[in-house]
């Protein structure tokens, strides 16, 4: 690659000062040495500069008399429907005051979580009751039959028989 082949893509950040020192140097250097580079980097400040001229000119030419007004009614007379602005508004709201909102968001399961464990009986208390007055099942053979015996609470018992089996002679 010859050396202008590196230069010309940085003419136009040379032309705008962009570039680095130790690259400006170098490429300042081979510009003085080199007729066409040195074209090229003049046509490149003749160009900025027609455009600049060509953006003044549109700028003088602009008539900016009463802009806010027209602005203003262009607002008003599009102005959006409820369901958008409560949109916006809600997102607005959202991203200004999303710290305090999620603060509170976890308190507000913090404080479900401690209802939740204050009114909920505790597990312990029901192990006594559990176990007095849960129904027991015995299986007993009574000889020519098959059973169950459920003792339940408060002293009453169920007894379950089957249909009588052949007894082996």
């Amino acid at each position: 690659m010859s050396r202008c082949e590196e230069i010309v893509p940085l003419l136009g950040p040379l032309h705008d000062g962009a570039l680095a020192d130790d690259d400006r140097a170098w490429a300042e250097d081979h510009v003085c040495g080199c007729p066409s580079c040195r074209d090229r980097l003049a046509l490149i400040g003749a160009l900025a500069e027609a455009v600049r001229e060509s953006v003044v000119a549109r700028a003088r030419a602009l008539d900016l008399n009463g802009l806010p007004d027209r602005v203003m009614a262009r607002v008003r007379s599009e102005r959006p429907r409820p369901a958008e602005r409560a949109t916006v508004w809600g997102h607005e709201m959202w991203w200004v005051h999303r710290r305090a909102l999620t603060a509170a968001g976890g308190l507000a399961v913090a404080a479900c979580v401690a209802l939740a464990l204050l009114f909920l009986p505790s597990p312990a208390d029901d192990s006594g009751l559990i176990a007095e007055n849960s129904p027991q099942i015995e299986e007993v053979d009574f000889g020519t039959h098959s059973g169950a015996v459920l003792q339940l609470p408060r002293q009453t018992t169920v007894i379950w028989l089957s249909d009588d089996r052949g007894v082996p002679q």
